[in-house]
Formats: C-alpha cells, sequence, structure tokens
C-alpha cells in the first residue's frame, strides 16, 4: 500500500487469500474468534483486510467455487488501494467534506482500478467489484448510479463489507459501532435502507 511505484505483489495477494479461504473453510468460529482482535482503526491496510475476510465468509456461505472466492478476495483485499492518489488530510478529515472534497473521493474506484490494471491484473471480475464498490441499490451510489440488477453480485458483497467494517471501525468524526449496531443501521436507517442487496445482508446479520 505505501509502494510509490504503486507495485502490487500478486503471488502475495494470492497467498493471503487462498490462506484465508484455507482458514475460514477450516475453522467453522475464524471470523467470530478473530473479530475481536481486528485493529478496528481508519488505516487502509486493515480495513482491506477485513473487508476481505468479510466477503470470502459470504462468498463461502454462497458455495463460492475457489476461483470464484479467489476473485472476491482479491476484489477485497484491492479495492481502496487508489485511495493512495487522494490528499491523506481530506480522507483523514473529521469534518464533513465539502463538494469537491467529496469528488475527489468518489475517484478513488478509478483510480484503484488503473492501479490494479498497471499490476497486469485484468480480471473483469476483479475489475468490476473494484470499481462498483460503492453503487447502492437505489442509485444514490458512484461513479455509475448503477442500480439493483446492474450491479455485480461481487460489488453488492462488497458494499455491505465495506460499509460493515467503516462502521464497525473508529473514525475521525465518531466512535465505532457494534457489528450488531451496525448492521442494523444498515436495514433500518432511513438513509441506509434501501441501499443494499438484502438477500446478503441478511446472511451477514447471521455470519458476522
Amino acid at each position: 500500500m505505501s509502494s510509490p511505484e504503486n507495485k502490487i505483489h500478486a503471488n502475495c495477494v494470492t497467498l493471503i487469500i487462498k490462506s484465508i479461504i484455507y482458514l475460514i473453510k477450516h475453522d467453522v468460529n475464524f471470523v467470530k474468534n478473530t473479530m475481536p482482535h481486528f485493529i478496528n482503526n481508519d488505516a487502509l491496510v486493515n480495513h482491506s483486510l477485513h473487508v476481505a475476510i468479510y466477503a470470502l465468509v459470504l462468498g463461502n456461505q454462497l458455495q463460492y467455487t475457489e476461483e470464484q472466492l479467489l476473485q472476491l478476495g482479491t476484489a477485497g483485499l484491492l479495492h481502496d488501494v487508489g485511495l493512495k492518489k487522494i490528499d491523506h488530510s481530506v480522507i483523514t478529515k473529521a469534518a464533513k467534506l465539502s463538494e469537491a472534497e467529496n469528488k475527489s473521493v468518489q475517484k478513488h474506484p478509478q483510480y484503484s482500478v488503473e492501479i490494479i490494471e498497471q499490476n497486469k491484473i485484468h480480471d473483469p471480475y476483479i475489475l468490476d467489484a473494484v470499481m462498483h464498490h460503492h453503487e447502492r441499490y437505489d442509485g444514490s451510489g458512484y461513479p455509475n448510479n448503477l442500480t439493483k440488477v446492474e450491479i455485480s453480485d461481487f460489488a453488492s458483497i462488497l458494499a455491505i463489507c465495506d460499509v460493515f467494517d467503516a462502521l464497525t471501525s473508529v473514525r475521525p468524526h465518531r466512535k465505532q459501532h457494534s457489528s450488531f449496531q451496525a448492521l442494523k443501521m444498515m436495514m433500518k436507517d432511513s438513509e441506509m435502507v434501501n441501499q443494499f442487496n438484502q438477500k446478503y445482508l441478511l446472511m451477514a446479520l447471521k455470519l458476522l
């Protein structure tokens, strides 16, 4: 994440994802026993690892193939790598972002895809999930204001895991929420109730 050349060690990424897949498949209590020890701050590297783990738990429950899990996990681990191109003061700002700052942050999915492609990762499923992990079912997301069936399954899963980890982690402007509180907010909060794939959200409620 700190490489000035935006170098991604693809073999390391694959090894990390395969290790997580193995743990999830062979230890039913892996996430339950691991979550309390997560470093729940706003560090990009921690957030990306958490999202990858949560996404793989859902993917495993959906009986995805090994290849699909590798694609999903890779997308989760790399989905926010483009944030390194955004001014750090904007990313860590405690106050409400200005319109210009919001537009700047909303460019990070495209930056992520660009960095991933620079590293010769061209899997269309990975790229699509990364590009659209901020799309919302009600069309309020970005960068393309996609709705429901226009959003891929991988992107829908990452969207849930991304917001869940954000809500359960410390942020500059607030304390972290519990897992239950976070999922309840995603299901019932007036600003989020129509934003996510309900099937996957209910699955997350049971698994996370």
